[in-house]
């Protein structure tokens, strides 16, 4: 089952930790799940003056790669839209969203922390390392427009407060 440490070993190498540590939102920044917290789908879904999308946006693309790594890493062959703006799709109910990328996140985690899975390939022949490691980038870069559009909001820091150092 995807998500499920794999048997040859539940120990991590130095790869799996660090990228692993990056999808809840890593060690040098504020986490998904605090970067989320508090907003509501009326704030989720409004687009500040000046930026191009709303968090719930953001979340619902987010949410739409990760499901489409999963299902890959499950041995699925999704299919890969034909243009940028596939990837896009209009958010759903927002707390379902919410739910949907954070529960993805720590799947993608678990998968990250696997050797054996790390070092296998996709049915593409890519590396599975390379591709987690590329995802969590982009989810980085993605958790970062989240917390500027909260800025941009008056939203930030969340209720149990932001990294303020």
């Amino acid at each position: 089952m995807v998500g499920e440490p794999s048997a040859v070993s539940s120990q991590p190498s130095a790869f799996g930790k660090a990228v692993g540590n990056l999808f809840p939102g890593g060690p040098a920044n504020v986490s998904w799940e605090r970067a989320l917290e508090g907003l509501g789908a009326e704030d989720a879904g409004h687009v500040p003056p000046g930026l191009p999308h709303s968090v719930a946006q953001i979340v619902a693309h987010v949410a739409f790669w990760q499901d489409f790594l999963l299902e890959e890493a499950g041995g699925g062959a999704p299919v890969r839209p034909e243009h940028a703006a596939g990837g896009w799709p209009a958010p759903g109910p927002w707390e379902e969203e919410r739910a949907q990328l954070l529960a993805g996140q720590g799947r993608l985690r678990v998968l990250a922390r696997d050797p054996a899975f790390t070092s296998g390939l996709t049915h593409e022949g890519h590396p599975w390392a390379a591709m987690l490691a590329t995802f969590a980038g982009h989810g980085l870069y993605h958790l970062g427009q989240v917390v500027t559009i909260r800025q941009a909001l008056g939203l930030w820091p969340p209720p149990s407060g932001g990294d303020t150092w």
